[in-house]
């Protein structure tokens, strides 16, 4: 009920290093936000709730989506749940959300561009218990990892590596531009590389521990956990409630509808296992 759609769909450190780990303590459930959010998950595009100043963001991120935002009245709150969109467009919603500076819940899915950008630009974000944070794809992949993965294991010959470094391989320079963007966009937000580093890295080393089945690296997800969020977001959020962070848990039933694990926190979507001999996709 909670997702319709799926995203159609040197190194540069940030500013701030990781906020120190803690024990997460998760917040009570506020029934005003439930009812929020509720109603949000009910209306459909970018607009305010009936008969309240909280605007709701039930949409994909692109131009004709998020510049809506620009039109609407100052708001106490905005609720965000998003099945992602195009990463380098959401930059731009990013930039809106700056000026209009009001606090931001987050709520069932942030998939993609929301958990990728969308997310680490907020300075006040509400996480619901009722969230799914997925990355898409294994986007820091660097390219010698990426070509054998891509060619049943065979190393990339001296010509074939000139032309990754001169941006001639297409598909790479396709795959490898997202981890540029990603750079960029972390820096300029002071959040540490890690926060889509070491979600990249977790779904390379479960993809490739699972035995079934090897699909192109953009087509993993990856949930993003409590602790990740409290170690590279810190004081930026500022209420967490108890949300779904691994596939296995029992609130995360309307999400498993479309979507086949491959361990506690990657996943692919059912009709990528159902269409690459990875097995039997029932139940």
């Amino acid at each position: 009920m909670r997702l319709a759609v799926i995203a159609i769909l040197g190194s540069c450190f940030a500013i701030l290093g990781p906020a120190s780990a803690e024990e997460i303590v998760y917040d009570d459930p506020v029934p005003e936000i439930d009812a929020y959010v509720d109603a949000c998950m009910d209306q459909d595009g970018v607009g305010f709730l009936p008969d309240t100043d909280v605007i709701c963001y039930n949409a994909a991120i692109f131009p004709e989506q998020y510049l809506k935002l620009n039109e609407l009245e100052p708001a106490s709150r905005i609720v965000i749940t998003s099945p992602g969109g195009n990463v380098v467009t959401a930059r731009g919603m990013t930039k809106i959300l700056e000026q209009r500076d009001e606090p931001v819940t987050i709520a069932g899915p942030c998939m993609s561009a929301c958990a990728m950008v969308i997310l680490p630009a907020l300075d006040d974000v509400h996480i619901h218990r009722t969230s799914l944070i997925a990355v898409h794809g294994i986007v820091m992949m660097p390219f010698d990892r990426w070509f054998p993965w891509q060619n049943d294991g065979r190393e990339p010959n001296l010509l074939e590596i000139i032309q990754a470094q001169n941006g001639l391989n297409m598909d790479y320079a396709m795959h490898s531009s997202l981890g540029g963007q990603m750079r960029g966009h972390l820096k300029a937000q002071g959040i540490d590389l890690d926060f889509i580093m070491i979600v990249s890295d977790d779904m390379e080393e479960d993809a490739r521990e699972f035995e079934n089945c090897r699909i192109d690296p953009d087509q993993y997800w990856g949930i993003i956990t409590p602790e990740h969020l409290k170690t590279y977001m810190g004081d930026a959020v500022t209420r967490m409630e108890d949300f779904v962070s691994e596939w296995d848990d029992p609130e995360n039933a309307p999400y498993q509808a479309w979507g086949h694990p491959i361990s506690s926190h990657t996943f692919m979507l059912r009709n990528y296992y159902a269409n690459n001999d990875c097995g039997s996709d029932e139940g």
